[in-house]
């Protein structure tokens, strides 16, 4: 008898749009369930994320009835894992097991059923893993076969349960067949039942595990599932052949013994090991992969999933700002914040594949809700407001940076790269108003943006279109960044970042100190530098000063003197880079003569800035091109504005300005 397994993996992001929930459940969760119930020979596995019990608990309880029901019918088993869906390896232990505890909790709450096999997240695997799982009472979980083909094992041998170990605590391994996933629904059903059968009476049990969204959600499949019956196709032939066919839960195939032991190496589906290199090494690693026989790819590897940290600085940034919050809410002795500290553990912000991930603003912004959400939660210290300022080294540069928190703000420095400010959290709206993605070079970029349907000739054409756009940049985008701009530059050659950039300080290191202030913290940082000017370097001192209010406002005051022996012209500007909800907020253009001038934000509630002296203003949006599960898209990341002003200074002489940011 083959066994098959079926498993969904039902999931959105924590900071998805309702309407989004609310389309994938009418068009993949529940009508797959609805087929399901009429096709009672078929048994099936399902994981839900955490977000979806929270939403359907709200939205649809009913849905969840019949989910139990199912259960209790002993016809569908419940898979667990980290409630909020994060990457089990990347979390500190107590949190690792915080967020499995908590799905298990809800599982046997609602469902009346104790869970013994685990989801895992994206399939994420570091060898640890075994033995942590293990220690929570998990009996198994299920990786893709790659995971055995990078550790030797031959495809014929895949047909059953494997165990791994770590510290000698044991797990069992189901592989996922990679022909399944694919055939699955993008074929005839014909052809699933015709590849199942040349198993026969081998005693193979198959694993068919992958997201539920590909049963309806994604692009042009709700057509083919449902309206043109593949499903019910799908389900009557798997009835049909019972005499040697049948469907199977996990635990069903638990009585016979495991095919022995596999150390598993560290890695996860092939398709992220390659999302997970950089750009160019992507490319080639696409190229090899499509032109390489089928018995040569299971040698190709790529990367795995913490190479995205040093691929996307903002990741890392996401993630290192995750792993602070976790022990502040740890080191609390209490469960304050915790439930909005698994919210911001959810993977889909701290990545991109085919779907949006990083470059998605609300799902970024949602994750530093949730950690600022957890902070507030906990104990405060009483008394008159002050900065707590630590130095930390984030990006393991060697060279640290400097991190300052009050109770209504958070201002995130790095000295050594510009002096810049990455990271303003206004906490009464718990936003980071520095949450943005600059513009990364990718490997689609080259190529057509592959996606996970077929795209027709309209939409490769909008594709097309979209890639006359590109423009990467060569630097960081941040606050307080200081351009010494080419005499002829101009707002469109700064926004494509195709100008001349004459000075050496916006990825120069900054010297800095800091003293207490009675409206908050100063922070002085100074760069000795250089800029072309009159045909030559010259050596140019940059000083800010920056206040840190205690109100959640700032001040940078700057002071650029001329150290050369001899006159010479600067244009220069400090570059803001702003979050905002939409480009309305912050419309782009050229402004003369600006003093004041206000950008509000329905969502994020916006910034006013006003500036000493009236300064030319130009502003820009920062938008990416990235790939989509429909194809290219163009996704507005929010605004960088250049405050700018000529100045020629004779040998020795400076000038000064200053300029104020306020939340509104």
């Amino acid at each position: 008898m083959v066994k098959l397994i079926l498993a969904l993996h039902n999931h959105q992001p924590v900071g998805n749009f309702d309407s989004v929930l609310e389309e994938a459940y009418n068009l993949a969760y529940k009508p797959f369930f609805d087929a399901l119930e009429r096709h009672p020979g078929v048994r099936l596995s399902v994981h839900f994320s955490g977000i979806l019990y929270d939403w359907l608990e709200e939205r649809h309880p009913a849905y969840l009835d019949r989910v139990a029901e199912l259960v209790k019918a002993g016809r569908l088993e419940i898979l667990s894992g980290g409630y909020y869906e994060p990457i089990l390896a990347l979390l500190p232990e107590e949190d690792r097991r915080g967020q499995v505890n908590m799905m298990r909790d809800y599982i046997r709450r609602r469902f009346s059923t104790d869970p013994a096999g685990l989801w895992l997240a994206e399939r994420v695997w570091e060898p640890e893993l075994a033995g942590s799982l293990a220690a929570m009472g998990v009996g198994y979980t299920a990786l893709d076969d790659v995971h055995f083909f990078s550790a030797g094992f031959e495809e014929k041998a895949l047909t059953g349960r494997y165990t791994t170990e770590y510290a000698g605590r044991h797990l069992d391994v189901f592989p996922i067949n990679h022909r399944l996933r694919y055939l699955m629904p993008f074929a005839e059903p014909q052809q699933v039942i015709d590849y199942l059968k040349t198993f026969e009476g081998a005693g193979a049990a198959l694993v068919m595990a992958d997201d539920g969204e590909k049963f309806g959600l994604w692009p042009g499949t709700h057509d083919l599932v449902y309206k043109k019956g593949w499903l019910e196709k799908m389900f009557g032939l798997l009835e049909k052949n019972s005499s040697w066919l049948s469907t199977a839960r996990f635990s069903d195939c638990l009585a016979s013994p495991s095919k022995g032991l596999a150390y598993l190496p560290t890695t996860s589906y092939h398709e992220l090991s390659q999302w997970a290199l950089p750009a160019e090494k992507s490319r080639r690693l696409a190229g090899l992969w499509d032109e390489s026989p089928e018995d040569f790819r299971q040698f190709l590897r790529g990367g795995y999933f913490r190479n995205f940290f040093s691929k996307y600085p903002e990741a890392n940034r996401l993630y290192r700002r995750m792993l602070r919050a976790s022990r502040k809410v740890g080191q609390s002795g209490s469960n304050l914040g915790r439930t909005s500290l698994y919210k911001a553990q959810c993977n889909c912000g701290y990545w991109h594949g085919v779907f949006g991930g990083v470059y998605l603003p609300h799902i970024r912004m949602a994750v530093y809700r949730n950690i600022l959400e957890a902070e507030s939660s906990l104990p405060g210290r009483r008394g008159t407001p002050h900065f707590h300022l630590e130095r930390e080294d984030w990006d393991a540069d060697g060279r640290p940076e400097l991190l300052a928190e009050g109770e209504k703000a958070n201002f995130y420095f790095s000295p050594a790269r510009g002096g810049g400010m990455w990271e303003w959290d206004y906490k009464p709206r718990r936003v980071n108003f520095g949450s943005v993605v600059w513009r990364h070079p990718e490997a689609y970029h080259a190529g057509p943006a592959k996606n996970i349907a077929e795209a027709d000739k309209k939409r490769a054409a909008a594709d097309e279109a979209l890639k006359k756009d590109l423009a990467y940049d060569w630097h960081p985008r941040m606050c307080l960044l200081d351009h010494f701009l080419h005499p002829d530059t101009t707002l469109q050659a700064f926004e494509k970042a195709t100008y001349g950039e004459q000075g050496d300080f916006v990825l120069g290191e900054y010297s800095f100190k800091h003293s207490e202030d009675s409206e908050g913290m100063l922070l002085k940082l100074s760069r000795d530098g250089n800029a072309w000017a009159a045909g030559a370097h010259q050596p140019v001192r940059v000083s800010k000063h920056v206040l840190l209010r205690h109100d959640g406002s700032w001040r940078a005051s700057y002071k650029v003197t001329n150290l050369a022996g001899q006159p010479a012209e600067f244009w220069f500007g400090p570059e803001l880079a702003l979050s905002f909800s939409g480009k309305a907020s912050c419309p782009p253009g050229e402004r003369k003569a600006v003093k004041e001038i206000a950008f509000p934000d329905p969502v994020y509630g916006g910034v006013e800035l006003e500036f000493s002296e009236p300064l030319d203003l130009w502003v820009f949006p920062l938008e990416t091109i990235s790939r989509s599960e429909e194809g290219a898209e163009k996704t507005y990341q929010g605004a960088v504005l250049l405050p700018h002003l000529k100045r020629r200074l004779e040998a020795g002489a400076h000038f000064s300005f200053s300029l104020e940011v306020r939340p509104l």
